[in-house]
């Protein structure tokens, strides 16, 4: 890494989970929405509350995210790219 401290690294890594983060709530809210599902309609399918919901469309409660989202950005790839088979295919995702 050129030219990058410690502080700065991890300054970048702060910025970036953030900025995933509140992408990754932002596609879960248009999911959610397209589906015409309520916070409450999904926080029942996966048994918790619509307040969790709430924080994960708001980029928030996603620390557990955070890690991976950075990994994943500062590779420089989608986060779903290592979700993918090791074989190269790509998982089947439901249709809207």
């Amino acid at each position: 890494m050129p030219n990058c401290s410690r502080s700065d690294l991890a300054l970048d890594i702060k910025l970036a989970e953030r900025r995933l983060a509140r992408e990754f709530g932002a596609s879960l809210r248009h999911r959610r929405k397209t589906l015409g599902y309520t916070q409450e309609d999904l926080a029942s399918m996966i048994g918790t509350n619509r307040r969790f919901i709430s924080e994960l469309e708001r980029g928030k409660g996603t620390s557990y995210l955070g890690p991976a989202l950075a990994a994943a950005e500062a590779l420089g790839i989608s986060i779903s790219v290592l979700f993918e088979d090791h074989r190269g295919a790509r998982p089947v995702l439901p249709e809207a």
